[in-house]
C-alpha cells in the first residue's frame, strides 16, 4: 500500500478563482459547516460526488432540506451539484470544510484528553463545540497535548495550510481468513458505532484478525485482544486498518 501523505484532490482552476473572490467578511452560519464537513467526510471515500440522499441520512434531515441546501451553497460557490449525480466541493467549499473538522478533531481531542469525555460521546459534543472554537483556542489545545496528528478515533487531524493525510484505503472488510492488520481508525464516528467499538476493544493501534467468513461474505468472524466477535460486512468497512503486523 501507498504511505499516506499530505496531499489534496485536484481542483479545477475555475473552482480556485472562485475561492479567491469568496468575500473575506462572509461569516458561514453552523448550519453551512455541518454540511461542508458531512459532504467532506462522504468525499473521503475517493468517490467524485456526495449523494444527496446520503446527505440526508447523515445529517438527520428531510431529502427535500437538503436539496433547498445544497442549491443555496452552490449559490454560494461553495460546491457544484449536478442534479443527477450529487454534490462536489469547490476550493473555497473544501477550504472551509478542512478548517471545520480541524476544529472539530481538535475539540474531541480536548473533550477526551483533558477534560475526560468518554471516546464515543465526544463525537457528538464535538459537533457543537467546532464552531465555536477560535484558531488560538485550538493552538493552545494541540500545544498542550503535545500537537497530536489524529482525533482520538485516529482520523488525522487537517493542518493550518488544508492539507490532510488520505485515509488509509484497506479496511477490516477487505482482509482475508487468517489475515492480521492494526487499526488505523474508525472512520464512521457515529456516536452508536462508537459505544459497540468501544466495548469491542476496536480501538486505534489494536491487532485485530480475521478468524473466519461466512460462506457469502457477509459475516466477519474477528480476534481483538483476547476476545472474539462477529461484525457484519458493513460494519467492517467502517474500520480503517493497515499491514503492520508480524505474522
Amino acid at each position: 500500500m501507498t504511505p499516506a501523505s499530505h496531499t489534496q484532490p485536484e481542483i479545477d482552476r475555475e473552482d480556485s478563482k472562485s475561492a479567491s473572490r469568496a468575500s473575506k467578511y462572509e461569516i458561514p452560519s453552523a448550519s453551512i459547516e455541518e454540511y461542508l464537513e458531512a459532504i467532506f467526510r462522504l468525499l473521503q471515500n475517493n468517490d467524485k460526488y456526495a449523494k444527496t440522499g446520503e446527505l440526508a441520512e447523515v445529517l438527520n434531515v428531510k431529502p427535500a432540506s437538503v436539496t433547498q441546501m445544497v442549491q443555496k451553497l452552490a449559490e454560494k460557490s461553495y460546491l457544484k451539484y449536478e442534479k443527477n449525480k450529487g454534490v462536489r466541493l469547490t476550493a473555497k467549499g473544501r477550504k472551509l470544510a478542512l478548517d471545520v473538522l480541524r476544529r472539530h478533531r481538535i475539540a474531541e481531542r480536548l473533550l477526551v484528553d483533558l477534560l475526560g469525555v468518554s471516546w464515543e460521546e465526544a463525537h457528538d459534543v464535538a459537533c457543537e463545540w467546532e464552531h465555536l472554537l477560535t484558531p488560538e483556542l485550538c493552538n493552545r489545545v494541540l500545544e498542550k497535548l503535545d500537537d497530536p496528528a489524529t482525533c482520538p478515533h485516529g482520523n488525522p487531524i487537517p493542518e493550518l495550510d488544508g492539507t490532510v493525510t488520505p485515509l488509509p484505503q484497506l479496511t477490516l472488510a477487505d482482509l482475508g481468513q487468517g489475515e492480521s492488520a492494526v487499526i488505523d481508525c474508525i472512520s464512521d464516528e457515529n456516536i452508536d458505532l462508537l459505544r459497540m467499538m468501544s466495548s469491542m476493544g476496536m480501538l486505534p493501534g489494536e491487532i485485530v484478525r480475521v478468524v473466519q467468513i461466512s460462506p457469502i461474505g457477509d459475516t466477519f468472524l474477528i480476534d481483538v485482544g483476547t476476545a472474539q466477535f462477529a461484525l457484519s460486512h458493513d460494519l467492517a468497512k467502517r474500520v480503517r486498518v493497515r499491514h503492520e503486523v508480524v505474522e
